[in-house]
């Protein structure tokens, strides 16, 4: 139990140090307080098992929520209507069991969609470096920058507003792991985390040209 309790407080420690945990890695430059004390970083699993939980909680309170939604919209139709109030009912319940199914899957395809993000911004950080030239073991720095970002998914316990948080966080934490630990300037480091996006467009556009000329 203590083990999982110290695996799931170096899973938090970047919430609260993004840019210093990266210095440590980088430089073992020592975090606040912890002078002396050793901090590794998760395995993919290990981070992806906690950031799952989050996911489940976020499902079920979006579920509680929905539930909650509709059964107020039901109750609020006038009595006076009985066949709106059927049909309301009706379409209700379809909405909601909807809902119910894509939460569902939502926590279903959670890690394996989680890990595949995680495997390709590794990827694009282990291209930058190369680069780069960056003098040091490009697997390990990616591996340590995406999986600490992994961490922002503790943000999904902010109701209705969590995703956009964890997506921001998300992001900031790449930041901090491109600017202190691959030693990226601040321009670098925005064009890293803006090349998927630019590739993905590129793509987009290209694809579009060829089938209008096909067609």
């Amino acid at each position: 139990m203590q083990q999982l309790l110290n695996l799931f407080e170096t899973y938090l420690l970047p919430i609260v140090h993004p840019f210093r945990i990266h210095r440590y890695f980088h430089m073992n430059v020592p975090l606040p307080g912890r002078e002396g004390e050793q901090v590794g970083t998760l395995s993919l699993s290990e981070a992806l098992l906690f950031s799952w939980i989050f996911a489940v909680l976020k499902g079920l309170m979006r579920i509680v929520l929905i539930n909650v939604f509709i059964q107020s919209f039901i109750s609020f139709q006038s009595a006076n209507f009985p066949f709106f109030e059927m049909v309301a009912q009706e379409a209700g319940l379809t909405t909601y069991y909807f809902l119910l199914f894509s939460a569902m899957l939502d926590i279903v395809f959670f890690p394996i969609l989680t890990m595949v993000t995680t495997e390709f911004w590794a990827w694009v950080i282990r291209v930058f470096a190369k680069l780069m030239k960056f003098e040091g073991d490009s697997d390990e720095v990616s591996h340590q920058i995406t999986i600490t970002a992994l961490s922002s998914y503790v943000f999904f316990l902010v109701p209705l507003i969590g995703e956009v948080i964890q997506s921001f966080m998300y992001y900031i934490m790449l930041y901090a792991g491109l600017r202190e630990n691959l030693r990226a300037s601040r321009s670098l480091a925005i064009v890293i985390l803006v090349a998927p996006a630019i590739l993905l467009t590129m793509v987009l556009c290209s694809a579009s040209f060829l089938i209008y000329c096909l067609f």
